[in-house]
C-alpha cells in the first residue's frame, strides 16, 4: 500500500471514531478514544514520513556512489581508448560519448529524486534504477569492444 493510501485510511478511521465516540463528559481526565486515535494517527504519519525519508536518503547515497564508480570506470576506458588503434579508438570514442550521455541523464534523474517529496520519490525510483542499469549495461558493452 502506498504511503498516501495508508494516511488516507488512518485519517478515515480517525474521523469514523470521532463520530462514533460522541461527546465526552467535561470532567473525564482520560483522553477520549477519538483523541487517542487522532494522536496515534499523527504518530503513525510521522513515523511513515521519517521512514520514507530515510529510504530516499539511502537510495540517493547508493546511486551517487554507483555513478561515481561508473565515472571512474569511464575515465579508465578513455585512457584505454587513447592507446588503441585509430579504428578502435574511433569506435571507443563513440561508445564513451554514449556512456557520458547516459551518465548525464542518470545524474539528472538523481537530481529529480533529490528534489522530490517523500511520496513522489518512489515513482522516480524506478526510472532512476532503470537509467543506472542501462548505463552499466552500456559500459559492459563498451568494455567488450576493447581489443
Amino acid at each position: 500500500m502506498t504511503v498516501g493510501r495508508i494516511v488516507l485510511l488512518l485519517c478515515a478511521m480517525g474521523i469514523l471514531l470521532t463520530i462514533a465516540a460522541g461527546p465526552v463528559a467535561a470532567g473525564d481526565p482520560q483522553p477520549t478514544t477519538t483523541d487517542k486515535v487522532l494522536r496515534d494517527t499523527k504518530e503513525a504519519l510521522e513515523v511513515t514520513k521519517q521512514y520514507t525519508f530515510r529510504q530516499k536518503e539511502a537510495f540517493e547515497k547508493a546511486v551517487r556512489i554507483e555513478l561515481n564508480e561508473l565515472q571512474t570506470k569511464i575515465a579508465e576506458l578513455q585512457k584505454k581508448a587513447g592507446a588503441a588503434s585509430a579504428e578502435a579508438r574511433k569506435d571507443m570514442q563513440k561508445a564513451i560519448q554514449d556512456l557520458e550521455t547516459k551518465k548525464d541523464e542518470a545524474r539528472k534523474k538523481l537530481a529529480e529524486v533529490n528534489e522530490s517529496t517523500g511520496s513522489a520519490w518512489s515513482t522516480l525510483k524506478d526510472g532512476m534504477t532503470a537509467a543506472v542499469e542501462d548505463l552499466k549495461k552500456s559500459y559492459q558493452e563498451a568494455v567488450s569492444k576493447l581489443p
